[in-house]
């Protein structure tokens, strides 16, 4: 049964052209122009959208990134600090930042442009009226139009939405996993046969990865190519990746036979991301060794990578709320106060969560 348009174009492109890969399902279904999830203009975020994020939980975490983003870099009075983020949402995380350095770091804040990078015709709309109040400090832009530039780029849950190749070890070699038709040609299933790219194999092999007979995992070669993009553009400072994933050795161990491929829809995880194709989100975990090891040959050295309630902790997290909150114990204040304790406690939001940090310098 064909639930929506976007999975009847899927299917007559697969009736036209065989099976897809599972990146190129997974493109489709996020960024397709008009029917794809992310550009559709449905509640996505929040208790009426599929999922909630740390930008949205409390504004704090935005606060926290200021304070990282003044340590980071030093700039001097005349030396404009050009902050980039990758995938802005809604715009709340931008506007928590930027309401962070207006009260703490005001000397700073002149010399802040900031740049939001969304593809997203409907995120756009959002982040323009949640950043009407900063409207001289902010530009919407797309990455094609980014000059070389020396700041700060940062992603909060960008490169877990990147579309991947799913492959599998069948008889010992390294299969794809493609998507085609169900008999009847109404839904879709996988297929495996040989990998679409040499790159597939390689990443395996960079990794050091010893796969067992029928383990799924996920290679994100689109991660790799968006670091080639950004070592063109960040001339000389930071780039932040904030995202849900681990290393290889945690992410492709033994007991993880199925991958990490998931799908949401309306706040519950769906059996399968085949189904209600541009309805529901679809994501994987973030593969931080790749970005390590490939960041690496690019200019991008690993300044620190830790889970993210370590490094809200560290950045005084607690302190902060704590002061908050001091003298004030209103249960009024009860769901706000619930909402960042799911930052920092064990299995709360933040604990599958890991913060890296990489320093491009002048060569």
């Amino acid at each position: 049964m064909v639930t929506t348009e976007l999975e009847k174009r899927l299917i007559d492109r697969i009736k036209a052209d065989g099976p897809i890969t599972f990146r190129d399902f997974m493109k489709a279904a996020l960024f397709d122009p008009s029917l794809g999830y992310y550009n559709t203009a449905r509640r996505k975020i929040g208790s009426e959208g599929d999922f909630y994020t740390s930008s949205n939980v409390h504004p704090a975490f935005g606060a926290i990134l200021a304070k990282l983003f003044s340590q980071l870099r030093e700039v001097s009075d005349a030396e404009p600090l050009t902050i980039v983020e990758l995938g802005a949402g809604t715009g709340q995380l931008a506007a928590d930042i930027l309401s962070a350095m207006r009260d703490h770091y005001s000397s700073l804040l002149p010399r802040i442009q900031y740049l939001l990078v969304d593809t997203s015709p409907a995120m756009r709309q959002l982040q323009g009226k949640k950043l009407a109040e900063f409207s001289a400090k902010t530009r919407f832009c797309n990455l094609d139009e980014l000059e070389e530039i020396r700041g700060i780029i940062f992603s909060n849950e960008l490169f877990d939405a990147l579309p991947v190749h799913r492959v599998v070890l069948a008889n010992g070699k390294l299969n794809e996993l493609f998507v085609t038709t169900n008999e009847g040609g109404s839904g879709f299933s996988f297929v495996a046969s040989e990998a679409s790219t040499s790159r597939l194999e390689e990443y395996v092999q960079r990794m050091n990865a010893r796969l067992r007979e029928g383990q799924v995992i996920e290679i994100n070669l689109d991660a790799i190519d968006l670091l080639m993009r950004l070592a063109k553009v960040l001339e000389e400072g930071f780039l932040i990746t904030i995202d849900y994933g681990d290393e290889a050795s945690e992410l492709w161990s033994s007991d993880r036979r199925a991958g990490t491929v998931r799908s949401f829809y309306q706040h519950r995880l769906v059996e399968s991301p085949l189904r209600r194709v541009g309805d529901q989100d679809i994501t994987a975990s973030v593969n931080f060794s790749g970005l390590v090891e490939y960041g690496a040959d690019l200019g991008f050295e690993k300044v620190s990578y830790e889970r993210q309630t370590a490094f809200l902790m560290r950045m005084g997290l607690i302190e902060r709320i704590a002061a908050q909150y001091k003298s004030d114990e209103s249960l009024d204040n009860l769901p706000e106060r619930l909402a960042v304790k799911n930052l920092f406690v064990p299995g709360g939001l933040s604990d599958s969560f890991r913060v890296l940090i990489q320093r491009r310098t002048l060569t």
